[in-house]
């Protein structure tokens, strides 16, 4: 593999985080998503695939381990978003008639919280993916010949 096709799957990595995302804010936002389009776990994404596969091949480089810290955070945010959307708890009637408003105002507050934390993480991934293509394009053939 020659320094162009690791940037080419380097960049399909960082287009599959960036459709994740989507999927992930139109879940928050109540349109319907398939669970296998946003995976709650990192290593089942569509990025930590290629991060935990190939793209350890790139593992030497050390903007490579700037990735892991907030990619892993990232799906630790979501995690907390699926639980809030998804909460199926059992409630009493009474319950359910009193406070069902007061819920519903203080979960889409939370969600609101956990979706902007879930953008704000996202971009500090993709800056540290932009510092990796970068280290990798500012490589002459030879070295990226050597990771790989």
């Amino acid at each position: 593999m020659d320094k162009k096709q690791v940037i080419s799957h380097l960049r399909a990595a960082k287009s599959a985080h960036i459709k994740w995302r989507s999927y992930a804010q139109a879940i928050a936002a109540g349109l319907p998503v398939s669970e296998d389009q946003v995976p709650v776990i990192h290593t089942d994404c569509a990025f930590g695939k290629w991060y935990y596969g190939t793209g350890q091949k790139l593992s030497g480089l050390p903007s490579f381990q700037a990735i892991e810290t907030p990619h892993e955070t990232l799906h630790a945010i979501y995690m907390q978003m699926f639980k809030l959307i998804f909460d199926t708890e059992e409630r009493g009637f009474f319950q359910k008639l009193i406070g069902a408003s007061k819920r519903r105002d203080d979960r889409k507050e939370q969600l609101n919280t956990l979706l902007n934390s879930l953008v704000e993480m996202s971009k500090t991934l993709l800056a540290a993916i932009e510092l990796l293509e970068q280290e990798v394009m500012q490589m002459d053939e030879h070295d990226v010949a050597a990771l790989i």
